[in-house]
């Protein structure tokens, strides 16, 4: 596997030292790229799971203020792994806490950066800002995007990622470019207007741009109930990527960080169960419906009625008997 240390002496461009037959070799960031993605197939990612984010979460809905539950927003970080369940990488996402685009206040639209790491090699990131969310893409400001450079530093760009205009219409859809803004895959929900929900996979088809296909992105539903309820208490997802052995490594690059941005586009509050103690009402999101970009949570809820709505009518029937009273005895 490829590994190693940075390399000060290294000319721009070249970050990693360390490679698959001699270790003391110097490797641009284009060809750690290539190294890392050349045999790739199928990687499987794991989102961590965040405990200060699950409890802060939790104790917002207990009381009735969801909103107090962004204070307890963690960046999110990601464990790539091989079929065979070898350590592939690490992402590791760095954004603002607070402001304007920060994740207390924007999340999970906010801006942010992920950076791939390789060991201690920093071999690619992607820059995303902030966007309005759950509104129609018909704007720039409203359509998510993603760029995708070698890394670190501002490393050459590999792929611009973006949603089209009005989203794709019924089904969630990205267009991947190339550096010069050439068009070399459309990801595709394999959904029309409902999407989400941990109970099934949830499949998205990239195919080329004359429609042949290239590969898979599979948000996996939970394997069991440990994944069920992390799923539940937090936004730690599994998701799977499957290309072919001899895709060009940039464009295998490309659909990893595409992986990634349909994650918080999609599936930041997959599963979102609430449980307000306060008012007795229990909530639980089963999907969101989508169309032209705009998402609106589907959920079931139970409890939480207004049991004084009778005795504040049966009041108000006294109140106008004392006034009528009172207006008497004048």
């Amino acid at each position: 596997m490829f590994g190693g240390a940075l390399d000060a002496d290294a000319p721009d461009g070249d970050v990693v030292k360390g490679g698959y037959d001699d270790p003391d070799i110097v490797l641009s960031a284009e060809d750690a790229i290539t190294a890392s993605f050349a045999e790739t197939t199928k990687l499987i990612i794991k989102q961590k799971f965040e405990v200060l984010e699950a409890v802060a979460n939790a104790a917002a809905n207990a009381i009735g203020m969801d909103g107090l539950g962004a204070l307890g927003e963690t960046a999110n970080k990601y464990d790539a792994f091989t079929d065979d369940g070898g350590h592939k990488f690490q992402v590791v996402e760095t954004s603002d806490y607070c402001g304007l685009t920060g994740r207390c206040c924007c999340r999970p639209n906010h801006k942010l950066q992920l950076h791939v790491y390789q060991g201690d090699n920093e071999v690619m990131y992607m820059d995303r800002g902030c966007k309005l969310g759950c509104c129609c893409s018909c704007h720039e400001s409203c359509q998510q995007e993603m760029k995708v450079h070698v890394g670190p530093g501002e490393g050459e760009l590999i792929a611009h990622i973006k949603e089209p205009m009005l989203g794709g219409f019924l089904s969630p859809t990205l267009n991947v470019m190339d550096r010069d803004g050439n068009d070399i895959a459309k990801i595709q929900a394999k959904a029309t207007c409902c999407i989400g929900g941990i109970c099934c996979d949830h499949t998205f088809e990239v195919s080329d741009p004359e429609g042949n296909p290239m590969g898979k992105i599979v948000k996996e539903r939970p394997d069991d109930l440990t994944q069920a309820m992390k799923e539940l208490v937090s936004d730690a997802d599994v998701f799977t990527l499957e290309v072919p052995k001899d895709m060009d490594p940039k464009k295998k690059a490309a659909m990893f960080s595409a992986l990634h941005l349909i994650d918080y586009w999609l599936f930041e509050s997959e599963g979102d169960v609430k449980l307000d103690i306060v008012n007795g009402e229990c909530s639980f999101k089963c999907c969101d419906m989508f169309c032209c970009g705009c998402i609106v949570p589907c959920s079931c809820s139970c409890g939480g009625g207004d049991s004084n709505d009778g005795d504040d009518y049966g009041g108000d029937d006294d109140g106008g008997g004392d006034d009528g009273g009172d207006d008497g005895g004048e």
